[in-house]
């Protein structure tokens, strides 16, 4: 077993993680870095960082197969006590690009227990370079044009946004030390 390192300042830097990701979820698709140099193993600094940050022994979180690996599971074991579930309904999960995945297949809930949806944390290749998508709704004055690197799994869930809120997944895509959010609330036009 592997363990690699945390925060440096563990509360100090899980409180401003946390402020940044929650600037992240409620002004969609602004990118902010997280206070980390290191990822464990092949994840990145950002990921970690919303690991260490998020999950504990309460909240599960499912591990795609193409990012999976016993350094991840023993540094979330140590370092969260976050159990890893077996099925898609946990409420984090953790993806690559590479693996295609298909946020429709994560928890939806439904309009009584809207709690039971997932948050899907996908590590992508980059930020920007990506098709340029249009966001709109709650925490944005106005429409923000972003550009992630997508699998085309995830651009067609934006384009067909399944679920209807409250329903939903919430994305946070990764890549480095930094992040983007594009929570369920958020209109989103594929350009």
């Amino acid at each position: 077993m592997t363990l690699l390192a945390s925060f440096n300042h563990p509360v100090a830097d899980a409180q401003r993680a946390f402020r940044r990701i929650l600037k992240a979820m409620s002004e969609p698709g602004v990118m902010v870095s997280l206070p980390l140099q290191q990822g464990w193993g092949a994840l990145s600094p950002a990921a970690t960082a919303l690991l260490l940050t998020l999950v504990d022994q309460e909240s599960p979180i499912w591990l795609d197969a193409k990012i999976d690996s016993e350094q991840l599971r023993s540094n979330l074991r140590f370092h969260t006590g976050a159990p890893i579930s077996s099925g898609q309904d946990a409420p984090f999960a953790l993806s690559h690009a590479a693996a295609h995945p298909d946020p429709a297949q994560f928890a939806a809930g439904d309009n009584l227990s809207p709690e039971k949806s997932t948050t899907l944390i996908i590590e992508v290749p980059s930020l920007n370079g990506g098709l340029t998508l249009r966001l709109s709704g709650p925490g944005l004055r106005e429409t923000r044009a972003i550009a992630p690197q997508l699998p085309e799994s995830v651009l067609e869930y934006l384009r067909a946004r399944p679920h209807p809120f409250p329903q939903g997944v919430d994305l946070i895509f990764t890549c480095g030390e930094a992040m983007m959010a594009v929570p369920r609330t958020t209109v989103v036009e594929v350009c």
